[in-house]
């Protein structure tokens, strides 16, 4: 699918150097002759020469001799005038000097740049099939005026060239024309009116369009599993993205281990791809265990059973079992595969038993949900019937029911999951039950949230966040406490304890009706994976917005950018509480 490409770089360099080195006498040869390197260059390369030069590398080698030496002083020039070319500096004038008269000797390099080469004509030639389609040769050329790493008029640097070839070649590559390749580049310098010309010749080869799609690596489970998968139809234009998208869709089931998508390219017409799919399947039983510990909820022990092919139709079959100081709960559920509509649908059952803030609450549910995951947006939508009994701390008891509806849409817009520095992460819910209809009682509630990141220099990162929530009903005594707020802890108002954010009621802490946290955080790199974090958060919950009054938590952390994700530790005091918290948090908080 891809081809080498030719790159010819003509580059001419003019350099003056002045070494005093003389030769070593026989027996000399031999002895290690420690050296110290002192560089001095022009336009701030001194880190780029530090970090490439044989001469300042060897420098710390014990077995060096003055013979050795001798040899990287009459390279130095060559080497130091390649590694300037790379940044369009292709007449410098170095300076090599040797001071014998101290212990150990001291190499000084003198290094002057000169004036940078700029980019003066860029030609970008295609030929083969396109030549017949000139909207798309047309729409090319646009698109490099917006994504060429080299426009006319700027500094030529040899990275923003192999980038810019690399593109160019993509653009090709990555719709209607895999077999794409670069038949020459040209990269030619004028060293004396200090410009560069660029040029490249593209043969797109021929228009490409899909093939039967074929399947191979399965036992198991049925063909429409990974069928129902597949967004793109046979006959149309060849598109890479489709079927990166597919991959990454199969390979995030959990029935295969291994996933394999490409295509055949012939040779000769038709130009039809037939595109081909190799899975490894996954073993169909899996048993976890696990044990662990919660700021919010204490010391956690679970225990969950999956099987991928229930009834022989890749339905899959989940239960789990966790134990924590102040919640257990028990679930099990059957997830029906991705149909070819690109829903995916689960029933399940759970029942969920917490005791937090003086407030204990048994729970059970039942529920089918009906979901999507495009590129960036997450859809769902829920149906659930609910039973509650939740007990205050005075032993008065409320037992409410409903039937309930929930849409909740996600958009993820960042530059990656792991570790965002840039973009935003929006959440919007909505939803409610009708009295008499299964329900105690009339409710409907919204709630969004939202997250944002801004990039600040070249690492360090702000982060602000906003959570806002309100439940429209007359009675919230009928309303189960899911539909309702509380806050306070990780990932809300740092400073106070689990869930303390709430109404005071019968020696509980309670949910209300409205919410409303904020978040301001700085993020700091201290040391590689490693960042700093200060903060504030401020936030509440209420009955009515009237009554609203924001608590205060600030303080630092430290987060660990592991290859799991972020796993964060602060330390955090509640202003109003006065007092002091300690908060883990793992993964990034969406």
């Amino acid at each position: 699918m891809f081809a080498r490409s030719l790159c010819a770089l003509t580059l001419v360099f003019p350099a003056v150097v002045y070494a005093d080195v003389e030769a070593p006498a026989e027996a000399e040869q031999n002895v290690q002759f420690p050296y110290v390197l002192k560089i001095t260059a022009t336009d701030n390369f001194h880190e780029l020469l530090e970090k490439n030069l044989d001469l300042a590398r060897w420098q710390r080698e014990r077995r060096v001799t003055r013979e050795q030496l001798a040899r990287l002083l009459d390279s130095v020039t060559e080497s130091v005038s390649g590694l300037l070319a790379t940044e369009g500096y292709f007449s410098p004038v170095v300076n090599a000097k040797l001071d014998e008269s101290v212990q150990p000797a001291v190499v000084s390099l003198d290094v002057k740049a000169g004036e940078p080469s700029r980019v003066r004509d860029i030609d970008v030639n295609y030929m083969g099939a396109i030549d017949e389609d000139e909207v798309r040769v047309q729409r090319l050329f646009e698109r490099r005026e917006q994504t060429w790493s080299l426009p006319v008029g700027s500094i030529f640097k040899q990275s923003a060239w192999n980038d810019s070839k690399r593109r160019a070649l993509s653009s090709l590559i990555n719709r209607r024309y895999p077999a794409a390749k670069m038949i020459r580049s040209e990269a030619s310098v004028d060293p004396q009116a200090l410009t560069v010309d660029l040029s490249i010749d593209l043969d797109s080869g021929p228009a490409y369009t899909y093939g039967p799609l074929e399947v191979s690596g399965l036992s198991r489970f049925p063909e429409k599993l990974i069928r129902n998968n597949v967004e793109f139809h046979e006959g149309e234009e060849y598109r890479r993205k489709d079927l990166v998208d597919l991959q990454t869709d199969l390979q995030n089931l959990p029935h295969f281990s291994l996933v394999l998508v490409d295509v055949d390219l012939p040779e000769n017409p038709p130009f039809i791809a037939p595109v081909k799919v190799t899975v490894q399947e996954a073993p169909l039983s899996k048993i976890s265990t696990g044990l662990g510990y919660s700021t919010n909820t204490g010391v956690r022990g679970s225990f969950s059973y999956r099987y991928l092919n229930l009834m022989d139709r890749a339905w899959v079959f989940d239960s789990s079992l966790r134990l924590e100081q102040k919640e257990q709960a028990l679930s099990a559920g059957i997830t029906f595969p991705r149909f070819a509509s690109g829903y995916e649908h689960r029933v399940y059952a759970s029942y969920t038993r917490e005791d937090i803030q003086s407030l204990a609450i048994d729970k059970w549910k039942t529920g089918v949900s009906r979901s999507s995951t495009s590129e960036n947006i997450d859809r769902l939508i829920r149906l659930e019937y609910q039973i509650e009994r939740s007990e205050l701390n005075d032993g008065t008891v409320f037992d409410p029911q409903s039937l309930t509806a929930k849409y909740q849409w996600v958009r993820r817009n960042v530059d990656r999951l792991r570790n965002p520095r840039s973009g935003n992460v929006i959440t919007l819910e909505g939803g409610g039950a009708i009295k008499g209809v299964l329900s105690d009682e009339t409710f409907a509630q919204l709630y969004g949230r939202g997250v944002q990141y801004f990039p600040i220099g070249k690492k360090s990162v702000f982060v602000g966040r906003l959570e806002l929530g309100q439940t429209f009903t007359k009675d919230v005594t009928n309303v189960p406490t899911d539909w309702l707020f509380r806050t306070g802890g990780s990932s809300s108002v740092r400073g106070y304890d689990y869930q303390s954010l709430g109404i005071s009621l019968g020696g509980s802490t309670v949910p209300g009706r409205v919410l409303a946290v904020s978040s301001l955080e700085y993020q700091q790199p201290v040391y590689k994976d490693w960042l700093g974090a200060v903060f504030v958060d401020h936030g509440g919950v209420a009955d009515q917005w009237k009554d609203w009054e924001g608590s205060t938590g600030v303080g630092v952390g430290a987060r660990w950018v592991s290859p799991v994700g972020m796993i964060g530790i602060d330390v955090a005091r509640g202003i109003e509480a006065k007092q002091f918290r300690v908060h883990f948090t793992m993964g990034v908080t969406f």
